[in-house]
């Protein structure tokens, strides 16, 4: 039974003092820097010149025009790709389909910047290796293939949307009723055409679901743009917020122009998720899903699984093994070297000896603190939010809710500015600026809606009688959530702490704009490397960050298979009672 709410407990009501501190304080600080001019803490009178600034600038429109043609270029990619593989895994009976599956929820977790730095190998038109081979097979006086390009930064982004929008899309499909497939094979519908008039629309609000929802994600997206467009000169809103931030040349941080190039970003987000929710509304003249029973069954490619099987490996091919592949080639030669017989003999290690250095050591130290850091405040407060939405009847709960899942409708990189920004204010006070603290609160922020949502999941589903059984034994309602709910939800809280440690340590935005000299960690260690021109050193210590994930995968998926689920939970009720 929920609690009666009566009167607020002081626990609620420090929950709720702690998300509008940590999740509206950043967000309320753009707004506050967009009309202030100069430093953080100097004395400045409210204005608008920032806008005035922005808005009349060309280099805005050029911004602007450049952001929403990079997000609409990368979804064209993405889409290509996406809809055929999410028919392909969830509707047909596509060998290999599970491992497939499995493999793009490992991908999801591999840096944007890694593959966009493999494919910079490949096809960059200095030092691409498959421009040097095209090169000299046709004679050809100039590189044919130009990854710094607005293509070329779209193609890697797109690639990279297409795990998370395949978790999006697919219980979609997986839900279709085969009933509607077979009414147009009875009329002598083919199968792609039958793809294209019956599953495509039917699903059409989840597409334009995903569709918005990654078009707020691009419209974001830095590692590409960065990576990419900074070289060639290619701006979007998000590299424009963090060269005002940090400044590639001589000069000071402009954070007035930071903040209204911010405000721009947020607006354009808050205007799509209002068509994303729309959208959601929106899908229930689609619905398919009814009181009668039926089985969803796997559609027989017959002799299209050939077909289908090396589209899925073309697939896997540009986004993973050839842009990984050229990092773990690049990281066993002392220069970049195509592959070949005649370079076996070069293959060396000495590049991941020269990874060794007081900087990259200072980088692993903190990596290691941010790892340890951020995952136990996001999974704290998601356990407190988790515990006032399911379990209370407390009127704050739609409140906290909301403001557990802010952070996943924010900008990562205006997350970190306003992090910035307060820290540079407060930093007489509290020493967080330049701090691996500072990086260590931001991934607790932005993540902390998957761990929310996940605790929200499972402690929904613990029967009340157990929390009863305690509350009898005279528990208070915080010893029963420590001895009773928290054990029972045990598995959901572990595999939130290893998703948000997984993702804190491939994040690389926040911790760019976060950066000073002595809160570097692994993944900031890999750009300034590659801003360097350390091509090697940046592929093996790329190639160990992989591999380290990877390893961190395994024990994460060991861990939770050995977990106790409800054996001590029970215990303790028993106890208790």
């Amino acid at each position: 039974m929920l609690r009666s709410a009566r009167r607020e407990s002081p626990f609620t009501i420090g929950v709720l003092a702690l998300l509008l501190v940590a999740v509206g304080g950043p967000i309320a600080l753009i707004v506050w820097m967009s009309l202030r001019r100069g430093l953080p803490g100097g004395a400045s009178p409210l204005t608008l010149d920032n806008y005035v600034a922005l808005f009349r600038s060309p280099f805005f429109l050029e911004t602007l025009a450049n952001t929403a043609v990079f997000a609409m270029l990368s979804l064209l990619v993405t889409f290509v790709f996406l809809v055929p593989l999410t028919f392909l895994f969830s509707r047909t009976d596509l060998p290999f389909r599970t491992g497939f599956v499995v493999m793009l929820s490992i991908v999801v977790l591999i840096p944007t910047f890694l593959r966009a730095i493999g494919w910079i190998m490949l096809l960059s038109p200095e030092i691409g290796l498959v421009n040097r081979g095209l090169m000299a097979v046709f004679g050809l006086e100039s590189a044919p293939l130009n990854i710094y390009s607005m293509g070329g930064m779209a193609f890697v982004q797109g690639l990279a949307f297409v795990p998370a929008g395949y978790f999006m899309l697919s219980a979609a499909y997986r839900a279709m009723d085969p009933a509607l497939e077979e009414a147009a094979y009875t009329s002598g519908i083919g199968k792609l055409t039958t793809f294209r008039t019956v599953d495509v629309p039917l699903t059409f609000p989840a597409l334009l679901g995903t569709f918005v929802y990654l078009a707020m994600t691009a419209v974001s997206a830095f590692e590409a743009p960065g990576i990419i467009g900074l070289p060639a000169r290619i701006f979007v809103l998000s590299s424009v917020i963090f060269l005002d931030v940090h400044p590639q040349s001589v000069g000071l941080p402009d954070y007035g122009a930071a903040g209204a190039n911010g405000m721009v970003m947020l607006v354009a987000g808050l205007a799509l998720a209002v068509v994303y929710f729309r959208a959601l509304r929106a899908g229930r003249r689609f619905a398919v899903l009814t009181g009668r029973g039926y089985r969803p069954r796997p559609l027989r490619l017959g002799r299209w699984t050939g077909l289908a099987l090396a589209f899925v490996l073309a697939f896997f091919l540009m986004e993973v093994f050839l842009p990984l592949g050229m990092l773990v080639w690049a990281s066993l030669t002392p220069y970049l070297i195509a592959p070949s017989a005649d370079a076996l003999p070069l293959l060396t290690l000495a590049n991941y000896g020269r990874m060794l250095t007081p900087q990259s050591a200072r980088g692993l130290a903190n990596t290691v603190v941010v790892l340890a850091i951020a995952p136990l405040l996001a999974v704290a407060i998601a356990v407190a939010v988790a515990w006032i939405v399911t379990r209370t009847a407390s009127r704050l709960r739609g409140i906290i809710d909301v403001l557990a899942f802010a952070p996943h409708a924010v900008p990562s990189v205006l997350v970190a500015v306003g992090l910035a920004y307060v820290a540079l204010l407060a930093r007489g006070a509290i020493p967080l600026y330049g701090s691996v603290l500072i990086i260590a609160l931001a991934d607790a922020i932005i993540y902390l809606a998957f761990a929310s949502r996940t605790l929200n999941a499972a402690m929904i589903q613990v029967h009340h009688e157990l929390e009863e059984a305690g509350r009898v034994g005279g528990l208070s309602p915080l010893a029963t959530l420590r001895h009773v709910i928290v054990p029972l939800v045990r598995p959901a809280l572990l595999n939130s702490w290893f998703w948000v440690a997984l993702l804190s340590y491939r994040e690389v935005t926040m911790a760019l704009v976060l950066l000073t000299q002595f809160n570097n960690v692994i993944a900031t260690d890999i750009w300034t490397l590659w801003r360097e021109g350390e091509v090697n050193r940046v592929a093996a210590l790329g190639t160990s960050l992989v591999a380290v994930m990877l390893a961190l995968i395994v024990v994460a998926t060991l861990a939770l298979r050995r977990s106790p689920v409800s054996r001590t939970a029970a215990a303790g009720a028993e106890a208790a009672a």
